[in-house]
């Protein structure tokens, strides 16, 4: 029986966690929604993964953002700065 109710409260605790952490991406870049904002963001991503830039992908990105993205100290910080860019639109 104890094992029963832990295992239900493991999975109302996955839940609830899973829920805020969907509410809080949502709250923090509401244009996550959007289609061509994600593909906006997962375009910059890919083209940036191998360490070279495409200048196309450079000159789609706003002066600021390119130097805050640049500027930023670690990759965390990077994706941080270029979901801003794509999903605050």
């Amino acid at each position: 029986m104890n094992r029963r109710k832990s295992k239900i409260n493991n999975l109302i605790n996955t839940l609830f966690f899973l829920t805020g952490l969907l509410i809080g991406i949502i709250l923090i870049w509401p244009g996550i929604l959007k289609s061509n904002n994600r593909r906006c963001f997962f375009k910059i991503i890919e083209d940036g993964s191998d360490g070279k830039v495409s200048i196309g992908t450079i000159l789609s990105i706003d002066a600021n953002s390119l130097i805050g993205i640049n500027n930023a100290k670690n990759t965390y910080g990077k994706v941080l700065r270029i979901g801003d860019y794509c999903f605050r639109k």
